[in-house]
């Protein structure tokens, strides 16, 4: 994977005697880096340190050596950092973990790490998963999505999937006012306010039955094409017992095809997902445009107007100037204009507010509310367009010629199809 431009580092600061588990706490936090196919970690161990007892400890005294200070480092796309740090707040116990964003000016790897010649499902599947029971409240739910990559949790009786909830689960059936990933950008009272609808429904209640699920043995190209065929973004992994092992996403199919062709061409890796297919052939020319000077119901209409909840911003001559997600959107208009922002996103009706307060939110403009936009040729692969949206925090590639002209874009749906086609 490319990982050279912006990245954060991990720093994770503990004891060489701390525990996980039953493992030294340096050990299984590597252990698990590797498992989440974390690029690269290291352990430093120091000669001499001091910490919230104010007791320094030194490798002078034989005594005192097993509690020397030791720190786990690793450096990653933001995007998988932010889907480790969950789980490492979780793993530790006592010490202290730090994360900063970096510039990466070189990354040379010394070749591409190695994929069986048939991947598996549980070869690139996330093994840290969060479940919950189906008599847990809806609340839990929630909090267990709140805040993490993965937007759906499974519900597991007997370590057995029985269901699934997701976000279109908690917004039908759950009632809760806005999406999980859309709750960030509202105010602590409207946080508040739109997760109490949910009220005292259960798990049960809420989730869909029966989920789709995959074997951990499975291809990854059968797994691929399975959620492309049923429209599926994850699906919970078992073995052959029908036990959860394991959760799978596209982002994790498509995180396998990066890796496997970071190198030159003689040190590919065979996934069995088609990696070199152009992006001219499955682009899609849908995707809703705007003028910079569009105002705000004209944006959140083109936003609501297709299922990818994105608008692009072009000038006269179709040139890409940047793109407006409904996240940016929610965090950067008043609040007067929000809950009507929000009725809009969510139930995808026409944006009607005429409140004073318009005339002066500081995000009136498309060009207010416009961020970069991840950006790859016509003429470029699907590879090339998965390591473009590895960098960027949108789920979205515009396509575009060789003057920069808007003609296309793609998403993880389009991305899919195309390396099971």
């Amino acid at each position: 994977m490319d990982l050279a431009g912006k990245a954060k580092r991990v720093r994770v600061y503990v004891k060489e005697s701390d525990v996980i588990g039953r493992k030294l706490a340096p050990l299984a936090l590597l252990e698990f880096l590797q498992r989440e196919r974390a690029a690269g970690a290291i352990v430093l161990r120091g000669i001499a340190g001091f910490g919230s007892s104010g007791r320094i400890e030194d490798d002078a005294l034989p005594e005192l050596a097993p509690h020397l200070p030791v720190v786990v480092e690793c450096v990653d796309s933001h995007e998988r950092v932010e889907r480790l740090m969950p789980r490492l707040r979780e793993l530790v116990a006592h010490g202290l973990i730090t994360v900063e964003d970096v510039e990466i000016a070189l990354y040379r790897p010394e070749g591409v790490r190695d994929l069986p010649s048939t991947v598996t499902a549980a070869d690139v599947m996330s093994r840290e998963v969060s479940s919950i029971s189906p008599d847990a409240p809806l609340l839990d739910v929630v909090k267990v999505l709140d805040g993490k990559l993965y937007r759906a949790v499974p519900v597991v009786e007997d370590g057995r999937p029985v269901g699934i909830i997701t976000n279109q689960d908690l917004t039908g059936r759950g009632g809760l006012l806005a999406r999980v990933e859309l709750l960030a950008a509202l105010p602590p009272a409207e946080r508040a306010s739109a997760v109490a609808e949910v009220g005292g429904k259960k798990a049960r209640e809420v989730m869909t039955p029966s989920p789709v699920t995959v074997r951990a043995d499975a291809p990854v190209p059968e797994v691929g094409a399975l959620m492309a065929q049923r429209r599926l973004k994850r699906l919970p992994v078992v073995d052959a017992a029908g036990k959860l092992v394991g959760m799978i996403s596209r982002l994790d199919l498509l995180r396998t095809v990066a890796q496997g062709g970071a190198g030159g061409a003689s040190e590919q890796r065979p996934s069995g997902l088609r990696g070199d297919v152009r992006l001219s052939t499955v682009m899609r020319t849908d995707v809703p445009q705007v003028r910079p000077d569009a105002p705000l119901g004209e944006v959140l209409e083109a936003i609501v107007s297709t299922p990818v909840q994105r608008a692009l911003v072009v000038d006269a001559s179709g040139k890409l100037l940047g793109i407006v997600g409904d996240e940016e959107l929610l965090d950067r208009v008043t609040p007067g204009l929000r809950r009507g922002a929000l009725r809009s996103l969510m139930r995808r009706l026409p944006f009607t507010e005429k409140s004073p307060a318009e005339q002066h939110s500081r995000a009136t403009r498309a060009a207010d509310l416009m961020t970069a936009c991840a950006t790859a040729r016509e003429d470029q692969s699907l590879r090339d367009a998965i390591a473009s949206m590895m960098k960027a925090p949108h789920k979205l590639v515009a396509v575009v010629d060789a003057n920069g002209k808007l003609v296309g874009a793609v998403d993880r749906v389009d991305i899919l199809r195309g390396l099971v086609s």
